[in-house]
């Protein structure tokens, strides 16, 4: 790591991330930091690029009519914008057409096509658009218009007999980036044109305005893109498109630093409402007018039209949800369809992304529009959502888009069984390692990473986005303090961590509701970026936190006591089956000097579904320690879950914390290896008779009866504590939301070891002898009743989970 650092002249910091990227040539890793223009492909690589721009140098020196025909969004929008400009200053007659997203939704159209006629064009130029467009072009070639089609959607196998199709995803283009934009494919053409007509680096004065095309449409900021990104973003903070610089004041940015973040979150939300909830025309007239005043009022339409969006965004997305909760089983379906009436065409791809971001499932939201549904796609890694509407294009009118975004329209009658189809799809491709959310750690850091020099070296690594995100770093063990909610609605969580004596603040957004599952001392394990945050001209690192839990450790044992409390009860705790020999019915043993994990890494060799059933606390951390160890291609294999979690999985190795034996379908599992110690014979027992000895395998000598006591049994010092506890520190009428918490709190009052399992199996004791009355309330809490005021004596032996917890506790064997 060291050596890498010195080599490259970089921060060691910067060195781990390349080395955890996988990237270790030095020459690659300068290139990457400090990259230049020069560097760009030649544009004349895209097939039929000369093509197109003999035949645009033609158009404009004969004085032909050109249109432009765009597309509705921020990537359609900056390339109409830049290359009409261009043409402009050329002098060529030149208009554009962006179609209306409600009346004629994406690409072209034969009623579009009408108007161009309409304009007596004789060379049609598409931006963002036109790949698919086989019978549009056909109709207008017969009408002796030319076409130029430059695109970057995914290509279907017929292409359009235009004059020249320019783009980079075409099977028969050797161009060497493939990633490019619609904005980055029409500002090759800017290049081509500039290249043969002798304009020099004319194009390049348009960097601002393909940086936010290429930003938002969040393609991946790598090669070309990173290039143009880099060098686009200083240009917008110091434009010369009067436009742009207007629309930046509108909504807060002058003078302030510009970033990726802000080109998607604050810029391109706007460019963007022009065409959702409007007309896309007036964004392309904002970027090429010289009139401030006019500016100025196109700016404020777009945002009043943005904020309009933003209250149309949120009620499509509850009733979206309401629909989910009441019609989805998002066990069964992989991907979510969601049809409504009424529901704005231009906002639903927005509502569809948020419900990818909340369930992290693939989307589709389809609005019904007089019997023809229109539909927007958003998908996860891993799930060609463009593949998929291939799959099913029987059932569609129209589709088009990329790996993770799509658009469609298909009679709403059809919606049914495109559901069922889009699903039956995802079941073959999709596995329940695709559909889990994924946190890609850059770097391990500590109190010596956290400072603003650090920061200021990150920096060289962006612009982020896909492709190239932010570094995210894992900072252990860190103990946190004055937690608190922020922000209108009290949904951003705001809180300090600490160790030692370094103290840092850290904010997670949208995280508010994590508020009350801890509590101040907790030991807590971070996914973070790190950022400077100003206050009073003074700078301090905050770290922007991404993903919390208790220490890893903490974690596993607030699982494994939920779980150990919901599979076991009175009867399986203490007693003896005498139904199973536990010395002579099993299969077979695994010897303990073979290592099981490499065992269970190759699961061709044992052949159908394993499960690895685990009971003891100290064993279960052995396992999670070596699945956090061990690379993706394992994890892709053997999943990990808590009392029946993990047989919903398609994994051929499940682990499996505390199984439920009423739960486990063993009839779907072909072998069962046991593995380390049980807390009860009779328990044991049960899973045997459940499984069919001729299943059981044991690793070395599992399947002893033991435990240590004060993990699972709760004395009577530890019911005086509770009861204490309670009565100090609520009234008759209690509600508790999170008993994990509550026995923390116990604990450390009283310097006992409390968890959730015992404070349960206490609670439950004390209401068997009449002190309280207590009731579930939501998945980790309950509501109590104090029905003793302490003057009554009670015996605890009348209670008989007390009785049976001492009976197990006098059966078994410390460890």
């Amino acid at each position: 790591m060291g050596d890498l650092a010195v080599k490259a002249g970089i921060h060691p910091l910067i060195a781990k991330i390349f080395q955890n990227r996988g990237i270790g040539d030095i020459d690659y890793i300068k290139k990457y930091l400090y990259p230049s223009l020069d560097e760009l492909h030649d544009p004349f690589l895209l097939k039929d690029m000369d093509k197109a721009v003999d035949r645009i140098i033609n158009a404009v020196n004969g004085g032909e009519s050109i249109v432009i025909y765009g597309d509705y969004d921020v990537d359609g929008i900056t390339a109409t914008s830049i290359l009409y400009h261009f043409l402009t200053r050329l002098k060529a007659k030149v208009e554009y057409y962006i179609p209306d997203r409600m009346d004629e939704g994406y690409g072209l159209s034969m009623s579009g096509m009408d108007r161009i006629l309409e304009a007596n064009a004789s060379l049609i130029i598409t931006v963002d658009c036109g790949i698919t467009a086989v019978e549009e072009v056909k109709y207008i070639k017969s009408k002796n218009v030319d076409v130029i089609i430059t695109d970057h959607h995914r290509c279907k196998e017929e292409l359009p007999d235009a004059l020249a199709v320019v783009n980079p995803t075409r099977p028969d283009c050797e161009y060497p980036f493939k990633g490019l934009a619609g904005v980055g494919v029409a500002y090759k053409l800017l290049d081509a044109l500039c290249i043969k007509m002798g304009l020099g680096d004319l194009c390049r004065e348009y960097l601002d305005l393909v940086a936010i095309g290429t930003v938002a449409d969040i393609v991946p900021l790598v090669d070309e893109n990173r290039i143009i990104a880099k060098f686009g973003i200083p240009v917008i903070e110091n434009s010369g498109n009067l436009g742009l610089r207007v629309l930046m004041e509108s909504c807060g940015l002058d003078n302030k630093p510009v970033t990726s973040y802000t080109i998607g979150f604050m810029l391109a939300p706007r460019i963007n409402a022009a065409g959702r909830v409007g007309d896309a025309r007036r964004a392309v007239e904002l970027f090429n007018t010289r009139d401030r005043e006019k500016a100025l009022d196109l700016a404020l339409e777009l945002n009043d039209e943005n904020r309009y969006r933003q209250d149309m965004e949120g009620d499509i997305f509850q009733q979206a949800l309401s629909f989910i909760d009441s019609n989805i089983d998002l066990d069964r379906e992989k991907v979510i369809v969601v049809a409504g009436e009424g529901w704005h065409a231009g906002v639903i791809g927005i509502v569809a992304s948020r419900i990818t971001e909340r369930y992290y499932r693939p989307c589709i939201l389809i609005t019904n529009e007089e019997g023809m549904g229109k539909g927007s796609g958003r998908s996860i890694q891993g799930f060609n959502i463009f593949d998929a509407l291939e799959h099913c294009e029987d059932l569609l009118e129209k589709y088009g888009g990329h790996e993770l975004a799509a658009g469609l329209s298909l009679k709403i009658e059809n919606v049914p069984e495109f559901r069922k189809r889009i699903n039956a799809y995802a079941d073959a491709v999709l596995t329940e390692y695709e559909l889990t959310p994924k946190l890609k750690i850059d770097a391990v850091i500590g109190r010596e990473d956290v400072n603003v020099e650090t920061v200021e070296a990150i920096e060289a690594l962006a612009p982020f986005g896909p492709g190239n995100p932010a570094p995210l770093f894992l900072y252990n063990n860190l103990k946190a303090s004055d937690i608190r909610t922020v922000g209108e609605g009290k949904k951003h969580l705001k809180l300090k961590l600490w160790e030692d004596e370094f103290h840092i603040d850290a904010i997670g957004f949208n995280m508010g509701e994590a508020a009350g599952s801890f509590k101040c001392g907790d030991a807590l394990d971070v996914v973070c970026t790190m950022e400077i945050n100003t206050w009073n001209l003074v700078e301090r690192v905050q770290l922007n936190i991404k993903d919390l839990r208790h220490e890893m450790y903490s974690t596993v044992e607030n699982m494994y006591f939920y779980s150990l409390d919901q599979c076991l009860d009175t009867s399986s705790l203490c007693g003896r089956s005498g139904d199973v020999d536990l010395q002579a019915e099993w299969n077979d043993t695994i010897s303990s000097r073979e290592d099981l994990f490499k065992v269970l890494s190759e699961p061709k060799a044992l052949g159908g579904k394993t499960a690895l059933l685990v009971n003891s606390l100290a064993h279960v951390k052995t396992v999670v320690e070596r699945l956090e160890g061990s690379g993706e291609d394992f994890k892709r294999i053997c999943s990990i879950g808590y009392g029946d979690f993990s047989c919903k999985n398609s994994t051929p190795v499940n682990i499996i914390v505390n199984p439920d034996p009423r739960k486990i379908p063993f009839d779907r599992i072909d072998r069962v290896i046991l593995y380390g110690d049980w807390v009860s014979e009779n328990y044991l027992s049960c899973i045997l008779k459940k499984a069919g000895c001729s299943k059981i395998f044991f690793y070395g000598e599992s399947g002893r009866i033991r435990f240590k006591k004060d993990e699972i049994i709760p004395e009577r010092s530890d019911l005086a504590a509770i009861y204490r506890y309670l009565k100090a520190n609520y009234k008759n009428e209690i509600r508790v939301e999170n008993l994990f918490a509550l026995a923390g709190r116990i604990g450390d009052s009283y310097r006992i070891r409390m968890n959730y399992f015992k404070l349960k199996k206490g609670l439950g004791i004390l209401e068997e002898v009449g002190i309280i009355k207590g009731e579930p309330f939501g998945r980790q809490g309950m509501t109590l009743k104090i029905l003793n005021n302490g003057k009554a004596k009670v015996s605890l032996d009348s209670s008989r989970l007390f009785r049976g917890l001492q009976a197990l506790k006098a059966q078994i064997k410390d460890k």
